[in-house]
């Protein structure tokens, strides 16, 4: 690297503002810049999207370093975005939350009760692990705290970091994706957050490879879940049952053929692909949105490129009994004008993480 290169890489661990969001997934990589305008409002300055090959992740380990490089450099260089201060979002069998109450204390006892606490769920080791915590409340009367555990491996955090090194990015803030939507999420319902708060809501990511299910009450998760059932298993199945490549099934399943209509033989593929989702959103929803519960939800809202495949709304709607809305960005967020309807629409649907991440600064 160049003398000039190693100054400017020094001086981007110095910069303020916000960070770029970076949402390294299975199937790709998205990148997203905000900046605050007027009113504590968010402009969208730049997003982008690079697929990733098969096989480049696996779970969460990385098995092609140069091809996740390419795809980052690729979808910067397509935002625009030169800043080089980032956040890094990270989700996977190598991460987790929890919500805790533990007994309350000075702050290193709180740490000393969390990590008593965490020790039984950490599923990757504790003395491998990097956790933090968020106080949600203090019950001064049962002397506890009601707290929000977020964990992952060490080692897995490691290999991201040095990743991003390589190519001059400076991680400054490692947030996990459901943290980032679950933000994102409460400023889009700034208005009402605290209604849905006390009544609970269902918060559903219909990704490619998986399903992140969230159930927000009192301010912060009570549960997140991870369903590895996704869009790109209805590509395949298309791909299987029409003969057809990868890429051809993704643009069927999307687009519809060229008159833009689903072909019938797919819609079958959809239905099946709904219902054993439909089975493992019940077994874990199930008990907040069992009639009678104490913690029965009241709202539902939806997001990720896979809700948009046919019945998916509908078949959510029957699960949970309850109107779904869509959780849109731009209700709190402008855009420059270079983006057209169609790019908004995409960014709606299957960039949340992204720009969640986007919004933390330093």
């Amino acid at each position: 690297m160049s003398s000039l290169g190693n100054i400017k890489n020094i001086l981007s661990n110095f910069d303020k503002g916000q960070l770029v969001g970076i949402d390294i997934g299975i199937s790709s990589v998205k990148v997203a810049l905000l900046s605050k305008g007027k009113k504590n409002q968010f402009v969208l300055e730049g997003f982008a999207v690079e697929p990733l090959g098969e096989a480049v992740i696996i779970e969460d380990e990385i098995q092609k370093p140069d091809e996740v490089l390419n795809a980052l450099e690729s979808a910067l260089e397509a935002a625009q975005i030169k800043k080089k201060i980032i956040c890094l979002g990270m989700d996977g069998p190598n991460t987790m939350t929890k919500r805790l109450k533990i007994p309350d204390g000075s702050k290193d006892e709180l740490r000393d009760n969390v990590e008593w606490e965490a020790e039984q769920y950490i599923t990757f080791g504790i003395d491998e692990s990097v956790l933090d915590f968020n106080i949600l409340s203090k019950d001064k009367d049962e002397d506890v705290a009601d707290v929000f555990l977020a964990a992952v491996a060490e080692s897995t955090v490691e290999s991201y970091l040095e990743l991003l090194k390589s190519i001059n990015l400076a991680p400054r803030v490692v947030d996990l994706n459901v943290i980032a939507l679950s933000n994102l999420f409460e400023k889009i319902n700034h208005q009402s957050i605290e209604d849905i708060s006390d009544e609970g809501a269902v918060i559903v990511d219909f990704g490619a490879q998986k399903t992140t299910v969230i159930v927000y009450r009192n301010s912060a998760p009570v549960l997140t879940k991870e369903i590895y059932i996704g869009g790109v298993l209805v590509t395949e199945e298309i791909q299987k049952g029409m003969g057809v490549n990868f890429t051809d099934a993704e643009s069927l399943k999307v687009s519809g053929d060229e008159k833009g209509n689903i072909p019938e033989d797919i819609l079958p593929i959809i239905e099946s692909h709904n219902q054993r989702l439909s089975e493992e959103l019940k077994k874990t929803l199930n008990f907040y949105i069992a009639a009678g519960s104490s913690d029965q939800v009241g709202h539902c809202f939806v997001t990720g490129g896979s809700s948009l495949l046919p019945g998916t709304i509908d078949m959510l709607t029957d699960l949970v009994h309850l109107p779904v809305q869509p959780l849109n960005p731009f209700d709190i967020i402008t855009v420059r004008k270079k983006y057209s309807e169609e790019e908004i629409e995409q960014i709606a649907s299957m960039g949340l993480v992204a720009i969640g991440l986007g919004l933390r600064a330093v």
